[in-house]
Formats: C-alpha cells, sequence, structure tokens
C-alpha cells in the first residue's frame, strides 16, 4: 500500500474510532450503518478495490450534505483524497494548500527524493 493511501486508510481509521466514541452521546445520529459502511470503505481501500474510491467518496459527501453535526469530525486531508464534490466543502485557502502541497510532492518524487507530506503541510500552514 503506497504511504499516502496508508495514512487516508489511518485517517478513515481514526475518524471510524472517534465516531464509535460519540455514539453512545449522539443517538439516533451516529448510526452502524454508517458505521459500517466505513469500515467497507476502509477494507475496499487497503484491498486497493477501485470501488472503495467511490465509496469513500460517496460516503464523506452523505456525511457532509445529510450530518453535517458530525462534519469536524473528518480530516481535511480526507476531503482532498477523494476530490470531486468533496472539494465543495473545502475554503479556497484549503485548496490552495493542498494544491502546493501536491506540487512539491511531485517535484520532491520528480528529483527521486523522499516527501514527508505531514511535515511540508506544517510548514506550509506556518507560512515558511
Amino acid at each position: 500500500m503506497s504511504e499516502r493511501l496508508n495514512d487516508l486508510t489511518q485517517r478513515l481509521h481514526q475518524v471510524g474510532e472517534r465516531l464509535r466514541k460519540a455514539q453512545p452521546q449522539a443517538a439516533g445520529v451516529i448510526s452502524d450503518e454508517i458505521l459500517h459502511q466505513l469500515d467497507q470503505v476502509i477494507d475496499l481501500l487497503r484491498e486497493h478495490s477501485g470501488s472503495g474510491y467511490q465509496q469513500g467518496h460517496d460516503w464523506v459527501v452523505q456525511i457532509f450534505i445529510h450530518l453535517p453535526q458530525l462534519n469536524p469530525v473528518i480530516d481535511r486531508d480526507i476531503l482532498w483524497f477523494f476530490g470531486g464534490d468533496c472539494l465543495h466543502f473545502l475554503t479556497d485557502e484549503e485548496i490552495s494548500l493542498f494544491q502546493q502541497l501536491d506540487e512539491r510532492e511531485a517535484e520532491a518524487e520528480a528529483r527521486g527524493e523522499d516527501f514527508d507530506r505531514a511535515a511540508e503541510k506544517a510548514r506550509l500552514q506556518s507560512g515558511e
């Protein structure tokens, strides 16, 4: 599994943990079906199934549209990864940040250098 895909599945797993932890206090909002769908997305992505990307995209959009009270639980990097309609939930500044990250990652890859996405994101956010 690529490092970026591994990072995404870890972030999705953390979302699942936060939702499960909040489930008793959010009765009726966080359903077992939502958690099951998230688990399916993670499994499909780990299996490198193309449908994992579409299901992940659809799951995120469903949350943002129908359960906006859960939006803070979802890491912004997840929105960027899935793209498409998920980008509507990012600010222009966030989109610019992710574009710069992708460009810097591509440049490092072209030079054959390692790229620490988290460290570079922190540098960009701090204005370096």
